[in-house]
């Protein structure tokens, strides 16, 4: 015996598809919540081992020479002030905006207050050339009862309009003294940052002082080129170790930190991080020792934008002997990107970043005599020539 079903209407087929999905999406998001706190507390993991990788870091290089530690620390100071001119240009260009703003409805507000006193006076002009005595005379000459009845509604009418007027013309005075004092207090927080911006500049002088002293310091003591090549060579191990480290712990990145695309795929495609003149080519010697440089440098002037080659996760963003601020970024399939001898870094460690972003400017951190940019490309560890991944 067959069963006959009745029709269901499109109203009750939506009120069936609705509540299975009430009863399904329970059901889906107490399957996924236990994976999401698991990767979420993996990648806390993750991070928490770069940070105790830099802080075993950081504690290597506190055990620096002399020398080393007070560029180091004029390096650190430069970076740190213009951490602060950034943030007061910030702030700066906040209260400029709000300045525009202001200044834009107090003009506004003066229009709209010229238009009703232009009214008020052409209802005033209109009340006088009438006679300021007519609405008595309507009364005592005892007109037509109907005219005298309109007439008393008009006088209504034009009583009314007048003090609707004189209101909005309140209105706008009060908002306009509200607006004058709005200007005034913005006015005066812009002073005080133009004169903390002023004060920083001064420091950053300073500093850029100190830093060419520190220099001259540094290659003082290094006076013989056994202590050069002694020197190159401990740097690029201290580096080399660290890279060694870092691949480590990124072996055990998450699936959620790749992206869809990879960076071996872009080889000969990618922008370099600056705009300029190649200094030193990749693999050429260096000016003492049979040592060979492992990444190019890039000239260009003081405080030029950085940009990342490519997207990805910063992983190291500190100084270090021989390479100044350096900032290591890790684009996943075991390839890396370093930018050394910066005058700031714009990011830290765990940020992610994309292609193109700004990630540092340029600086001669580090021991530098003039500005410029020490880059590098590693692959599982091994330095890669860059200009084989950028555009020609």
């Amino acid at each position: 015996m067959r069963t006959l079903l009745a029709p269901i209407s499109i109203s009750g087929l939506i009120f069936l598809l609705f509540s299975a999905s009430l009863i399904l999406i329970p059901e889906f998001s107490s399957a996924v919540e236990p994976e999401v706190t698991k990767k979420k507390a993996e990648l806390a993991d993750l991070k928490k081992k770069i940070s105790d990788l830099q802080e075993t870091m950081k504690e290597r290089q506190s055990k620096l020479d002399k020398e080393d530690a007070v560029l180091k620390e004029v390096d650190l100071r430069i970076d740190e002030i213009n951490s602060k001119l950034r943030e007061l240009e910030s702030q700066k260009q906040g209260v400029h905006d709000e300045l525009s703003v202001l200044q834009l409805k107090k003009t506004e507000t003066v229009t709209s207050l010229e238009g009703e006193q232009m009214i008020l006076a052409q209802q005033l002009r209109s009340a006088y050339i009438s006679g300021h005595e007519e609405y008595i005379k309507l009364i005592m000459n005892q007109q037509d009862p109907a005219a005298v009845s309109r007439m008393l509604v008009y006088y209504r009418y034009l009583t009314e309009s007048r003090v609707r007027t004189i209101n909005k013309i309140n209105q706008h005075l009060d908002q306009l003294d509200s607006l004058e004092s709005s200007i005034q207090k913005r006015s005066a927080e812009l002073k005080i940052l133009i004169n903390q911006q002023r004060a920083r500049w001064q420091s950053l002088k300073i500093a850029y002082t100190e830093q060419e002293k520190a220099v001259v310091f540094l290659h003082g003591e290094l006076a013989s080129d056994e202590q050069q090549i002694q020197r190159m060579f401990q740097d690029e191990q201290e580096l080399l170790g660290l890279i060694e480290k870092l691949g480590e712990l990124l072996d055990e990145l998450l699936d959620e930190e790749r992206i869809d695309t990879s960076f071996r795929d872009f080889r000969g495609q990618l922008k370099l991080p600056v705009k300029s003149k190649i200094r030193v080519r990749y693999g050429t010697r260096r000016k003492i020792g049979d040592l060979r440089w492992k990444g190019i440098i890039m000239g260009g002037n003081l405080g030029s934008d950085i940009h990342s080659i490519y997207s990805g996760r910063v992983v190291y963003a500190d100084w270090m002997r021989g390479f100044g601020l350096l900032l290591i970024i890790d684009h996943g399939d075991s390839y890396l990107s370093l930018y050394g001898h910066n005058e700031s870094l714009l990011v830290e460690e765990g940020d992610w970043v994309v292609t193109g972003q700004t990630v540092a400017t340029m600086g001669k951190s580090g021991g530098n005599s003039k500005p410029g940019l020490y880059f590098e490309i590693r692959y599982k560890g091994r330095p890669q020539n860059p200009l084989h991944w950028a555009r020609r």
